[in-house]
């Protein structure tokens, strides 16, 4: 009996060693592959609780260059909202190289006598399910009321929807979730810390990365028509949302470098980029579950009159427009980005087209 409590407890601590060494190297490949692409150990800026949208950046909303208001005269000033995720904030560049800040300076250069007030809502890893809890936090808190709300989205929606496969699907989702239904329905449920840290570990993280990477979507899902009709609806809401609140509303399908079909990039800049983009042969499921979910969105939102598609804006660039994930943009990208907007802005907005416009309507 005593050799036998001895193999036990060798077992048991060769088996909880095991665990540790495990989680350390899943610690390590995360945020290893998070220096390399973000040229950061954690994916974006400390987050803080928000009982609206689950978290925020602790440093607030990110500042927006350019913007303009018209003393005393409200009507010749327009006020715009932007949500979106990481590549809407652009918090690694300078603020005054954001897509809003770009806006702003493009419409208050060439709109006079209007000025344009334009704030970046913007929120790392966000995508619609949590901006829309965000524009409802800000439409009752926030004292500057909006004439346009524009939302930028695609790459979130479609990443959390490939890896968690549910039309919920949102950074976080699994955590939290666990931390709050787990407590009753499993066994060791009744102890929360090991119960949060098994939502929170490095290891099932990475898994799910890896099964991302190797598993494609089916296009033919319930799951993924689940999504689509979800997602749709809760854009429907928003739209109605803000026409209640004496707003427009712009919903724009963001361009990303695994979706794009176009055959009119510069050749010295394909090349490049190219090389930049990681992951091209050894994750081709990721290219192929973007676009899986992207065609699915399209054909879901086409014909809305909140939407332009942006899915292709960038196709004509003779310089580099992504980073290293394939779905950040280079100043010169979220250029392009701001410029492909315009018309749409301005549509919504009433405001004359300019002989500079171009891109989709």
């Amino acid at each position: 009996m005593k050799r036998f409590f001895k193999a036990t407890l060798q077992i048991v601590k060769w088996a909880v060693i095991g665990v540790l060494c495990l989680e350390a190297l899943s610690f390590a490949v995360i945020t290893t592959t998070n220096w390399i692409i973000y040229g950061n150990l954690r994916e974006g800026p400390k987050a803080v609780y928000d009982p609206y949208a689950l978290f925020l950046m602790e440093n607030g909303v990110w500042p927006t260059a350019y913007s303009k208001y018209v003393d005393n005269h409200p009507e010749l000033s327009k006020v715009i909202w932007f949500f979106g995720g990481s590549t809407m904030r652009a918090s690694a560049a300078p603020y005054a190289m954001s897509i809003p800040s770009l806006v702003a300076k493009k419409l208050n250069e060439t709109e006079k006598p209007y000025a344009f007030n334009c704030f970046n809502f913007g929120v790392n890893s966000f995508n619609s399910l949590l901006e829309s809890k965000y524009l409802e936090k800000q439409l009752i808190e926030f004292p500057i009321r909006p004439d346009l709300v524009v939302f930028y989205d695609g790459a979130n929606d479609a990443n959390y929807f490939a890896v968690q496969k549910t039309p919920y699907a949102h950074e976080g989702r699994e955590r939290v979730q666990g931390v709050i239904e787990s407590y009753y329905k499993s066994g060791y449920g009744i102890l929360k810390p090991l119960n949060a840290a098994y939502f929170a570990s490095f290891t099932r993280e990475l898994l799910q990365k890896l099964l991302y990477t190797a598993r494609p979507v089916d296009p033919n899902s319930p799951e993924l028509a689940a999504f689509v009709d979800l997602t749709v609806k809760r854009y429907d809401f928003i739209d109605r949302l803000c026409a209640a609140e004496g707003a427009q509303f712009l919903l724009a399908l963001q361009p990303l470098y695994w979706v794009e079909t176009c055959a009119g990039i510069d050749a010295a800049v394909a090349a490049q980029e190219k090389d930049t983009v990681l992951g091209r042969k050894t994750f081709p499921h990721v290219r192929e579950n973007f676009v899986t979910v992207y065609a699915a969105l399209e054909r879901g939102l086409a014909g809305k009159p909140y939407f332009v598609n942006l899915r292709e804006a960038l196709c004509g660039r003779n310089a580099p427009a992504y980073t290293a994930d394939g779905v950040h943009n280079t100043d010169a990208g979220r250029e392009g980005i701001a410029a492909a907007m315009l018309p749409a802005i301005r549509s919504r907005l009433s405001l004359p087209k300019t002989a500079n416009d171009g891109g989709p309507q």
